[in-house]
């Protein structure tokens, strides 16, 4: 059991942090109603703290942080005292793959529809595009997610163990005519690269129905390489998890960036 920091954030801030990712992913429209979970490790315990079913369940895109229930990794049973939040069923996606990678502290399961679109299609996702988004390119070139061979929903740890195999070398995995499994560091990084992830999926889907586009050069796919052997620049970057809070607290009607549809934040 790793001992707590005074650096690390409390449950009530990991909780918010869980319950802020729900929503975010509702309003990009990786989640829809009840669907989908994420979570994260409770630091200096064997307990994970993820969004379970409330009693009341308005949706992820009304996610609060008492929806947020604690887990043990171990045998995947609730801890203490969650009120009415009754556990997942696709518990072992989350307990069971922390185990296998003790480097991750958040997971996020999604069903975004680029994703599904690519998958039921099969239409794999390529570096097609470079200055539109920088941080789905390098997902392309480098982190391209394996494809699980089964789209049923995981309740055993029987049906779950030759899906934590393709995690072996990757943060992500896609599952055709289901969803995504992404992990990550931290709550903002897992869900900042599931949203990059389903970006990538859509333009690519919306290119297919365009009838397809090339790859970029290889000689820009060398060229994006070198420089991101370079050291930092410290340059800010703009967005993350701080635009993602500032999109979600505005709560407008946005077009979407891709123009798959308005939808309501």
């Amino acid at each position: 059991m790793t001992q707590k920091t005074s650096a690390e954030p409390t449950v009530d801030e990991l909780k918010e942090k869980v319950a802020l990712s729900c929503q975010i992913l509702a309003q990009h429209g990786l989640v829809k109603g009840s669907t989908g979970h994420v979570s994260v490790r409770e630091p200096g315990t064997d307990n994970i703290l993820i969004r379970g079913r409330p009693l009341v369940d308005k949706g992820l895109r009304f996610a609060e942080p008492s929806s947020v229930m604690r887990v043990g990794v171990d045998d995947a049973q609730p801890v203490g005292d969650n009120g009415d939040v009754e556990r997942i069923g696709e518990i072992y996606l989350h307990t069971d793959l922390y185990r296998y990678r003790p480097d991750v502290n958040a997971i996020i399961h999604a069903h975004p529809p680029g994703v599904l679109l690519c998958t039921l299609n099969g239409v794999k996702l390529r570096p097609i595009f470079s200055g539109f988004e920088p941080s789905a390119m390098r997902i392309a070139l480098y982190d391209l997610a394996p494809v699980f061979d089964r789209s049923i929903t995981l309740h055993t740890p029987e049906e779950t163990a030759p899906f934590l195999d393709l995690f072996a070398n990757n943060n992500m995995v896609l599952m055709p005519g289901h969803g995504i499994v992404v992990t990550g560091r931290s709550v903002e990084e897992v869900t900042s690269r599931a949203l990059t992830l389903e970006s990538l999926a859509r333009i690519n889907w919306l290119a297919h129905l365009g009838g397809g586009a090339p790859d970029i050069s290889d000689l820009d796919k060398a060229e994006l390489r070198r420089r991101d052997r370079q050291p930092s620049s410290g340059e800010r970057k703009g967005g993350g998890w701080d635009g993602l809070i500032a999109i979600l607290e505005h709560g407008a009607l946005r077009a979407d960036a891709i123009g798959l549809g308005g939808q309501f934040g």
